[in-house]
């Protein structure tokens, strides 16, 4: 890895890619964003077959606005990948800061909240499932991600709080660990949940929540590059 001083994608490393890189990265990019759709609209048609708020009140919410959270945290991470270099790096981590704290949070708590109060308003007891607890994981590690990569541009890019050389370490949990984390979450509550088992077969919840949610996992590992990881 570079010095602290360095950017935190190395502009010094060859930006050119083999036509087969980019042919694997604009496969992957596509079902990636096809993988995240299904996993958007699956919800939203399990909603309007079940009647929509009047029969479910505001756990309507908590699929909506998790699956929208999602689908803007995958463009989040497509926009870093493959790393560029110069003006175009510094474009793609202010999208990449701007989606996730503009759109990403602020939907991820509004589909939390609804659900918390969804419950309160049933009396029923929280953390009893295997979703709800990978949910309450995946939080609190989201919450510390989004903190420690603004300690890399906080209070400025020049003189952030963290060192660059611990980048890599923050990627890295990124892509291995919050990553996986969350769409095994997406696939217990969507695929597996006491309500989703009423809204469809398991062939069905299999071909549209497990499975793309695997295929993200997979498609933004693909378009990763092994040197940008310091490994």
């Amino acid at each position: 890895m570079s010095d602290a001083n360095a950017p935190l994608l190395n502009s010094r490393e060859s930006t050119a890619e083999s036509p087969n890189s980019v042919s694997i990265d604009n496969v992957a990019l596509i079902v990636a964003l096809l993988s995240a759709l299904s996993l958007v609209a699956t919800p939203a048609i399990f909603i309007l077959n079940s009647g929509g708020y009047g029969n479910l009140g505001p756990f309507v919410f908590h699929p909506l606005f998790q699956t929208f959270g999602l689908t803007v945290l995958v463009i989040a991470v497509l926009t870093l990948q493959p790393a560029t270099a110069g003006t175009r790096k510094v474009r793609s981590f202010e999208r990449h800061r701007k989606l996730i704290g503009y759109l990403a949070l602020p939907a991820f708590l509004v589909g939390s909240s609804a659900m918390f109060y969804n419950k309160h308003l049933h009396g029923a007891l929280h953390f009893t499932t295997w979703h709800s607890t990978a949910g309450l994981s995946v939080g609190v590690l989201l919450t510390i991600q989004s903190l420690v990569g603004l300690g890399f541009t906080m209070p400025s890019k020049e003189k952030p709080l963290l060192p660059k050389t611990l980048y890599k370490y923050h990627r890295l949990s990124g892509y291995f660990i919050l990553l996986p984390l969350l769409l095994l979450t997406v696939a217990l509550g969507g695929g597996h949940s006491t309500w989703a088992t009423t809204q469809a077969s398991l062939t069905i919840r299999v071909l549209f929540v497990d499975l793309p949610a695997l295929l993200i996992v997979l498609s933004l590992w693909a378009r990763l590059r092994k040197q940008k990881l310091g490994l």
